[in-house]
């Protein structure tokens, strides 16, 4: 259960990298630094924390982590997520994603697009005895997860695991609940729009997350904000509407205002490793401003690799 549950935990961060998001197209006229490490001070805090924005994305050139997020990783006392993944939060989560006894997803949707859906969640990991009572926005979330070797985690998951192997005090800034209620709020009927688009759109999806983990080992946040202004599927107009608003402020800035206020206890200890999605850094609405505007020092730091 716990191999299952692990593709449709990463698709719920998943959204916040791959979505277009107009709230942070509205501040890319400002200048942030490619970088995706922040190191965080405040006088009086004897050890730093580190913000570290991830792709959730299991691609090994992703989740190879620098020498300096390697380090900060190893001298952090905490580490933390976006979610912590712990046994009550997961059997919460395989409940909601999943429809009542007797209710299917072929029911909701047509024949063509559900033949076609098949596969894509086969090769997520999801075959039909264990996607056939899935929530329409469930099923759409996992598309969004490219696919993956057998046996590669997403970044975050990655981490979590390396955390707990390592004997930290792991933790997690949302609930699983709390991720999972984002996309539970969506419309029957536009999750069944999003959920269409995406089986149609998967060949372009492919192209589009390649671009995407391109820019972000080259640590461009600036770009993954551009490029994100592209939508990444074609919608009808009034359902792109919708989800650009949604995006906005559920996805984007109620989470990272929740997400702010949360870190608050370990910043004040210090010597702890946060690590969100890399949209949620940057923006008036970002954790990098938030963060500043509280007093904080933040340093940017360049890991890219060099040729």
């Amino acid at each position: 259960m716990f191999a299952r549950l692990r593709p449709l935990i990463a698709a719920l961060c998943t959204a916040t990298l791959l979505a277009p998001l107009p709230a942070l197209a509205a501040a890319k006229g400002d200048t942030f630094p490619r970088a995706v490490l922040w190191k965080i001070e405040k006088s009086g805090v004897q050890k730093p924390s580190w913000l570290f924005g991830t792709a959730h994305v299991s691609d090994p050139k992703v989740t190879k982590l620098s020498p300096q997020v390697q380090k900060a990783f190893d001298d952090a006392d905490t580490v933390t997520t976006e979610v912590r993944i712990d046994f009550n939060g997961m059997m919460d989560f395989a409940k909601r994603v999943l429809m009542p006894e007797g209710e299917l997803l072929a029911n909701q949707i047509d024949s063509k697009h559900y033949q076609k859906l098949l596969p894509e969640l086969a090769a997520r990991d999801y075959p039909e005895v264990a996607a056939k009572r899935m929530r329409p926005w469930a099923a759409a979330m996992l598309l969004m997860v490219p696919k993956k070797k057998a046996g590669d985690l997403p970044l975050d998951l990655m981490l979590a695991k390396m955390a707990i192997e390592g004997g930290k005090e792991y933790t997690g800034l949302e609930t699983i609940s709390e991720q999972a209620s984002v996309f539970e709020t969506i419309p029957a009927d536009k999750q069944k729009t999003l959920l269409y688009a995406l089986i149609d759109q998967q060949p372009d999806l492919d192209a589009y997350y390649k671009k995407l983990i391109a820019m972000y080992v080259q640590r461009d946040v600036e770009g993954i904000v551009r490029f994100a202004d592209k939508d990444e599927v074609t919608l009808p107009a009034a359902d792109q509407a919708y989800f650009n608003d949604w995006k906005q402020k559920t996805l984007i800035d109620d989470r990272n205002d929740r997400m702010n206020e949360r870190m608050q206890a370990q910043l004040a200890k210090g010597g702890s490793f946060i690590a969100v999605g890399a949209l949620h850094l940057p923006g008036k609405t970002g954790l990098v401003a938030q963060l500043k505007k509280q007093g904080y020092t933040l340093t940017p730091i360049d890991d890219r690799k060099r040729k």
